[in-house]
């Protein structure tokens, strides 16, 4: 939290001096005719009025049990934790005029204590009305900083009575609260929080959250970031985590945080070192500094040549390329040597009888350079024949494709493994062995002029494509489904085997019952040329104890007879077996009625299920005549 400026602070103090009963400055904590030495919030209530926070009335009364209106919590949050007041004057809500005595506290305040936002029409704060229990849950939560997910037990609520009773959009907030001890229920079981707040239990709440922004400004303050050392580009991302609540600068300049998480693009203009200061600062104070060096190098030029055939039987050949430059334009291309006039463009160059080089390159004005080699071969003799086959396949056929051209015979006629191939087609396919396969394919033109071109295919015929769908690691329940999928070139339909049993060909899953500790699951598929795949996976079979838990057991009551009822679930065993002081109870129930002698009563509660695994839990209920219900 901020503090804001100290005339702005000491004029909102004066003006609590003119509000009775909200806040004073005093040497001394008064001796309040209605707040006994006795009374549960005292020390609060002197502490408070000490740090001039509240104080009495004219009267030497402190009227603890007088509720405190929405405006005067506003004034109270503001004053203790030194909220920044706006100077802008601009006025949030319509029915709080900037003239109004606690315009400035509301203002400071909003964020924490929330107006009210209907679907249409201006936000309103009901400045006079009383503040509630969930109002003040809310307020203390957001000063604290805390996140909705710092939320531990999301059905925190549901062990009270009223827990539903508390405004949707507002459980989590009174969730963390009680999570946080910062509110605390009736011994009644209730929450009570549309319940008007009293002055007492405004000075204990404030002075509670006071000490425990104390203690939190000692609490660890942990920055990771995350820069990469080199980049080619002028902007790099910075991204890290903090602890959550505290804000986060990148040389100087704050950043936005979200949960705890940042991501802040830098800009780099020149190519060089930079240094990167990342700062944290918790509200309390506290900082942590991280120092990145980022070396900034602009990458070279690319380029792209097309145009250029591994054959032809022409003297002249048309290149072009594209080059480009992503951090600038200003590219000179050469070719073969001789500089270009454009970076994106083409030239005609004249070739030799055999095989010529040619050679592309673009440099930009940094030096950095791309150079592309191609070699074509001319032969005037021939046919210019392209064959296309792989290096490798799996596949125990392939189909070899070939372009043909002949600037003096328009069908040269092509052989494929000494076998004639028809003038019309330019593909057939070729069966092969396991191992290395030569395919020679031969054009001939009318001339008599032969072109050879002989290629080499490796088959290896390979296993099966076998996935096994995940499974963890441990497991709590005695069964689990393995499921596999699994695709050959060569098979349609590859035998599978779980753990050595063979499964049938439409099957793709299988449900194993497991034993307790380390199971080996083996899954394998075998295809028609004899080619295994195995996948072995384990699993930890950790059978848990039953979960029993109490839902209606009080620790106090003045009845000599009460109801004990629970749940017992257990994952693998439905007939678990409960005993209530050693004796079995019956499974067909979920309560039993005990009678209660005076005093403590202990009840030991143990569920067993068929693996061994059990929960004990000790139950004990003090039998009064009469309960006087207290509040804290």
């Amino acid at each position: 939290m901020k503090r804001a400026k100290y005339k702005i602070v000491m004029m909102i103090l004066a003006l609590a001096l003119m509000i009775p009963g909200v806040a004073a400055y005093a040497d001394n904590g008064p001796a309040f005719s209605d707040v006994g030495s006795t009374f549960w919030a005292k020390d609060e209530i002197d502490s408070l009025v000490q740090l001039g926070v509240v104080k009495g009335f004219d009267d030497n009364t402190f009227k603890p049990a007088a509720p405190v209106t929405r405006e005067q919590f506003a004034q109270l949050l503001t004053l203790a934790f030194y909220l920044d007041i706006p100077t802008d004057n601009e006025q949030s809500f319509r029915d709080v005029a900037t003239t109004r005595w606690s315009f400035p506290a509301i203002e400071a305040a909003k964020d924490f204590l929330t107006g009210y936002y209907p679907p249409s029409g201006k936000a309103f704060f009901d400045p006079t009305a009383k503040a509630t229990r969930e109002d003040v849950a809310v307020a203390l939560v957001k000063t604290m900083n805390y996140q909705p997910d710092d939320l531990k037990n999301p059905n925190i609520l549901d062990s009270y009575y009223d827990g539903d009773d508390v405004s949707p959009n507002l459980q989590t907030y009174m969730g963390i609260a009680i999570e946080k001890k910062l509110l605390t229920g009736y011994q009644d079981g209730r929450l009570k929080p549309g319940a008007p707040v009293t002055r007492a239990e405004a000075a204990a709440l404030i002075y509670r959250v006071l000490k425990g922004a104390s203690g939190d400004s000692q609490a660890s303050l942990e920055l990771n970031v995350d820069v990469p050392e080199k980049t080619s580009t002028p902007t790099v991302y910075v991204t890290g985590d903090v602890t959550k609540g505290a804000s986060v600068s990148i040389n100087n300049k704050q950043v936005e945080v979200v949960q705890g998480q940042f991501r802040w693009a830098v800009v780099l203009e020149q190519e060089g070192t930079y240094t990167l200061t990342i700062v944290a600062r918790m509200p309390g104070g506290k900082t942590e500094t991280v120092t990145k060096k980022v070396v900034f190098e602009k990458g070279g030029p690319t380029l792209e040549v097309k145009g250029v055939p591994e054959q032809t039987d022409n003297k002249t050949l048309k290149v072009s390329w594209t080059a480009k430059d992503p951090n600038g334009s200003n590219l000179t291309v050469y070719l073969n040597g001789e500089k270009q006039w454009s970076a994106s463009s083409s030239a005609t160059i004249e070739l030799e009888e055999g095989v010529n080089t040619i050679i592309v390159r673009a440099e930009n004005e940094s030096g950095k350079t791309a150079e592309v080699k191609k070699q074509v071969l001319v032969s005037t003799g021939g046919p210019a024949l392209t064959v296309d086959l792989p290096e490798t396949t799996d596949k125990e056929s392939v189909t070899v494709r070939w372009t043909v051209k002949d600037k003096n015979d328009a069908s040269p006629v092509v052989y494929v493994n000494d076998e004639k191939q028809s003038s019309y087609g330019n593909s057939v396919a070729v069966k092969l062995k396991e191992g290395s396969n030569s395919i020679i394919v031969k054009a001939t033109n009318k001339f008599g002029k032969t072109t050879t071109v002989t290629k080499t295919i490796i088959f290896n015929a390979g296993n099966s494509a076998l996935t096994v769908g995940d499974l963890p690691e441990t497991t709590e329940k005695e069964s689990v489904t393995v499921s596999w999928s699994v695709k050959d070139t060569n098979d349609s339909a590859p035998a599978v085997y779980v753990n050595d049993e063979q499964q049938g060909s439409y099957y793709t899953s299988k449900s194993i019952t497991l034993v307790p500790g380390v199971n080996t699951i083996k899954v394998k598929s075998v295809n028609k040329l004899g080619k295994a795949t195995e996948v072995v996976k384990t699993i930890t079979f950790n059978p848990p104890a039953p979960a029993f838990v109490l839902t209606h057991a009080p620790e106090t009551t003045s009845s000599p007879k009460i109801t004990v009822s629970w749940t017992l679930t257990d994952v693998n065993d439905s007939s678990a077996k409960l005993y209530m002081n050693d004796a079995q109870l019956s499974s067909y129930y979920s309560s039993i009625s005990v009678d209660l002698k005076e005093g403590d009563n202990v009840f030991k509660f143990v569920a067993t299920n068929k693996y061994g695994k059990s929960t004990e839990v000790l139950y004990k209920v003090t039998y009064t005549a009469v309960q006087p219900e207290q509040q804290s």
